[in-house]
């Protein structure tokens, strides 16, 4: 998620790239759905997708694809495969622990997914918002710092799904997948817990448009962890309104309200900013520039929702059901489809191998995120 720099392009090119770079990251989603059956492709490839994805935050959004420093000298494609081959080996080792420690050798179950989800969700919540504290206060290396966050992070990610998640309901409608060894039986229903949590990161991600301005302005010149708690009390407060405006104010069914909404938001803010090259309205000052992304990102998401839900029957071959009585089908494939795999692919096209071979010529990175919190 690091801004690219170097020889300005004209928005002309800029978009030319980000359309040829959305169609081929469409293309490779594609070739990795297809092959696989409904079930297969929700339970194991979306998963596999997903326990990669932090290691891709890392390498991103912390150490803009420039770590460690051999790999940052490489030139493409040599840089890209050796960053994504990071990346696939990292989430192989890391798919068989969380399925051995965490979900008890029962394969990817509703409470091995969603633990995933937080683990996104935490480390996403650890680099923005709270820049790496506690953490960076034991090392001024930047790799020792990232492999601290990317541990910290699924530890926490346990923490909260343990206090958090509760899965009882799966066991009194006879869920196939229900285990109750490895259910956490936390102060929430798992619907509940999930969706604010999504709608969190979904928060965090979006004000990136913003370059955090309103967080800015509230917190002033304060420091870690001041600057930290006072970023997760606003996204907490944000998250709250978002979820009750749509739910209880609204009456949308929750599940459809995480999809529509966050989820789609989520993917649409990575294809307006990631995809675009951070590109779009130069010339805007904050937080003018923020809202017309936030608009441009709203657009993409309802254009987006309504290609993987035409995908969705391309892919099985029937419209899938949606809604609790159908068992969120449609619901889970969309979002299986849109972040977890659509999702790290965008890392993998637009940071990884920075457009290659759409942008033949190579690309700096400057030492800063696109988005301080």
């Amino acid at each position: 998620m690091s801004k690219s720099v170097g020889t300005e392009q004209s928005l002309g090119n800029v978009l030319n790239t980000g359309v040829f770079g959305i169609a081929l990251v469409l293309a490779i989603s594609a070739a990795c759905i297809a092959p696989f059956g409904h079930h297969v492709f929700v339970d194991w490839v979306a998963t596999a997708f997903m326990a990669a994805t932090p290691a891709q935050v890392i390498l991103g959004l912390l150490w803009h694809n420039n770590k460690p420093d051999f790999i940052g000298k490489l030139s493409q494609p040599y840089k890209g495969i050796a960053l994504t081959a990071i990346s696939i080996g990292i989430g192989a080792l890391v798919l068989g622990l969380v399925m051995f420690l965490v979900g008890g050798g029962h394969g990817p179950t509703p409470m091995v997914i969603q633990y995933f989800i937080m683990t996104i969700v935490v480390v996403v919540w650890m680099i923005p918002v709270w820049q790496c504290w506690p953490l960076n206060l034991l090392s001024n290396n930047p790799v020792v710092i990232g492999c601290l966050t990317f541990i910290f992070s699924y530890l926490l990610a346990y923490v909260l799904w343990r206090v958090f998640f509760d899965y009882s309901v799966l066991g009194s409608m006879g869920h196939p997948h229900y285990y109750e060894d490895i259910d956490p039986k936390g102060l929430i229903d798992l619907w509940t817990a999930i969706i604010f949590f999504v709608t969190c990161v979904s928060v965090i991600i979006v004000h990136m448009l913003l370059e955090f301005w309103p967080v800015n302005k509230l917190a002033g010149n304060a420091v870690q962890p001041l600057r930290g708690i006072i970023a997760t009390l606003y996204v907490l407060v944000v998250a709250t309104i978002i979820r009750t405006l749509f739910i209880d104010g609204l009456g949308m069914q929750p599940v459809d309200y995480m999809i529509r909404v966050p989820v789609c938001m989520i993917f649409g803010t990575f294809l307006v900013n990631n995809m675009m090259q951070f590109s779009l309205f130069p010339s805007a000052k904050q937080p003018v520039r923020g809202l017309l992304l936030i608009l441009s990102a709203a657009v993409v998401a309802v254009i987006t929702y309504e290609l993987y839900r035409w995908a969705s029957t391309l892919h099985t071959g029937s419209e899938l059901g949606a809604g609790p009585s159908n068992g969120f089908a449609q619901e889970l494939w969309i979002a299986s489809a849109m972040l977890g795999v659509t999702f790290p692919i965008i890392f993998v096209v637009s940071g990884f191998f920075g457009f290659w071979p759409i942008v033949r010529k190579p690309t700096e990175v400057t030492g800063e995120t696109e988005a301080q919190a």
